[in-house]
């Protein structure tokens, strides 16, 4: 009887040791970590495949991106309790609120791409529009002043340069093979200042429709055509970023999205590469040219723009924005004015006009014809000369 109590307790206890082992040991899963050279033994043909052509093409792209960090200065009026306003209200026999205007700097961010080894750089021009400095930050974190070189409005690209050498270019392809339904890649920096990294970020779609023309809706007219469409993630910080295909080639510079929340609902819009590098190239071989200034923003008049602001089209440039104080303004154009003639010569594309601007001085006299309501208006305009750093024509 003993013998058999002494067993069934060494039994109990042999159970409850084992028992106890179990419940504290660590699972072998967390116990060490497997070599990343490719030996172990899970490797498979997914394994293998995980460095894909997306992979690869991220990877290459992904060195030449960087930060577009801009600042620039608004003028805000605000309720002012001090102010005497009781002259106010005889004067104009009512009351209405005594506003102090200031002056508040505002950061912005964005998404650039480098196109050669000596420092020149695409973005977006609403990136860099109307702003009073620009810088770019590298991946490597650091930071150095960029000069802007000029921009299109029309096709919002914009050309900055940074004084560094030795600089990793992206690969520009061919925009007019895109493929709608072939993989498409979105690298930027969306939210920079949020994730606190300065390496890009990338999300991955296919191209979902090319030729597409669209109205953006802020305060000004900017109505952009033939854009790729896709459904890479675009959110903000990535304006200006590449938009890149399977074989590592920049396809587009992405630049707008339909959203109702603020961020990506797989709408996203890219200008083709091949506008942007017809406009890069004419922007750097011509921006020393410019001696004379008039202060207007403007679209070239098309089909698809004239059906947008219900207008006849009878060709011609659409004014979009007029710079606050410029010649233009100052002579009473306004936003949705369309040029027809300038100097006496019709005027159908940006370059047309630009032509003209630039063979006078400040200072010359022009005559301008415009159209405003459908009724044409013609006039002298001086124009003036072009401030620092400002892409308007």
């Amino acid at each position: 009887m003993n013998r058999l109590l002494i067993t069934a307790v060494l039994i109990f206890s042999v159970i409850n040791i084992a028992g106890c082992d179990q419940s504290e040991k660590t699972p072998e899963a967390l116990m060490h970590t497997p070599p990343n050279d490719g030996t172990a033994e899970t490797t498979s043909d997914i394994t293998l495949s995980r460095q894909n052509a997306i992979v690869v093409a991220a990877e290459e792209v992904g060195k030449s991106v960087v930060t577009v960090k801009t600042v620039k200065t608004v003028r805000r009026k605000v309720f002012d309790p001090f102010s005497d306003f009781f002259s106010d209200f005889f004067r104009e026999f009512y009351w209405s609120p005594p506003l102090k205007e200031y002056k508040q700097e505002v950061p912005g961010l964005g998404s650039g791409f480098i196109i050669s080894d000596d420092g020149y750089i695409l973005t977006a021009e609403h990136v860099v529009h109307g702003v009073d400095s620009v810088k770019v930050q590298f991946s490597d974190g650091s930071e150095i002043p960029a000069e802007f070189i000029g921009s299109d409005y029309y096709a919002d690209v914009a050309v900055l340069k940074v004084n560094k050498d030795n600089l990793p270019p992206a690969r520009l392809g061919n925009s007019d093979s895109v493929i709608v339904g072939e993989w498409s890649i979105a690298i930027g920096h969306p939210f920079a200042e949020a994730v606190g990294s300065p390496q890009p970020s990338v999300t991955v779609g296919v191209i979902s429709a090319k030729g597409r023309t669209m109205r953006r809706v802020d305060n000004t007219i900017r109505i952009s055509e033939n854009l790729i469409q896709t459904d890479a993630a675009i959110n903000p910080g990535n304006s200006g970023g590449p938009l890149v295909n399977a074989n590592g080639e920049v396809i587009g510079i992405n630049t707008a999205i339909i959203t109702t929340s603020g961020g990506s609902l797989g709408i996203g819009f890219a200008v083709p590469i091949n506008t942007a590098r017809k406009v890069a190239r004419y922007i750097i071989e011509n921006h020393d040219k410019r001696k004379s200034w008039l202060g207007v923003y403007l679209i070239p008049v098309t089909e698809s723009i004239a059906y947008v602001m219900e207008f006849k089209n009878e060709g011609g440039l659409l004014i979009a924005e007029v710079v606050v104080d410029s010649p233009a303004y100052n002579a009473g154009l306004r936003s949705g004015d369309v040029i027809v003639s300038f100097d006496g010569k019709k005027v159908h594309k940006t370059e047309e006009f630009d032509r003209v601007v630039f063979s006078h001085r400040a200072g010359d006299e022009v005559e301008l014809t415009i159209r405003r309501a459908g009724k044409k208006m013609t006039g002298k305009i001086r124009l003036g000369r072009p401030p620092e750093g400002e892409a308007g024509r």
